[in-house]
């Protein structure tokens, strides 16, 4: 075997294995499948988040504080990872719109955060939690 085919063999070897290690990370980095909640558990979060959104309106800062909790916990029960790199997208927005919020103490900022919240729970509580929340917007005639 000479120095050339040696050199080729050695580039395909190291090819080979970034590829292998490119697959592997993809695979540790992909969303997690979820765990599913007892009905009596989803119950519990949407009559929860129920509570936190009627206290909105009156306080604001309260609330938004609240939902980031509960949404964490529902993520924790499920499965989901924590570290701030794979929390769903709702959640990241979510808490940089409470900080503006908190920091300037603007409402809409915290509204917007809110909202945030709420899409990252209706995604976290899945299908039948929503049918258990319905959306109580009206239509205009």
């Amino acid at each position: 075997m000479d120095l050339a085919t040696l050199v080729v063999d050695v580039v395909i070897a190291l090819w080979v294995i970034a590829v292998l290690v490119a697959v592997l990370r993809a695979w540790q980095a992909r969303t997690p499948g979820l765990a599913p909640l007892a009905p009596e558990t989803r119950d519990r979060y949407v009559q929860t988040w129920r509570q936190i959104a009627a206290t909105f309106i009156h306080s604001p800062h309260e609330a938004a504080r609240q939902a980031d909790a509960l949404v964490m916990s529902l993520l924790r029960e499920r499965g989901h990872p924590l570290d701030h790199e794979r929390l769903p997208r709702q959640m990241i927005d979510a808490r940089r719109s409470r900080l503006v919020g908190e920091e300037r103490g603007e409402t809409e900022a915290l509204r917007q955060a809110f909202l945030h919240y709420r899409a990252a729970f209706e995604r976290a509580i899945g299908r039948a939690g929503r049918e258990a929340a319905p959306d109580r917007r009206r239509e205009m005639a």
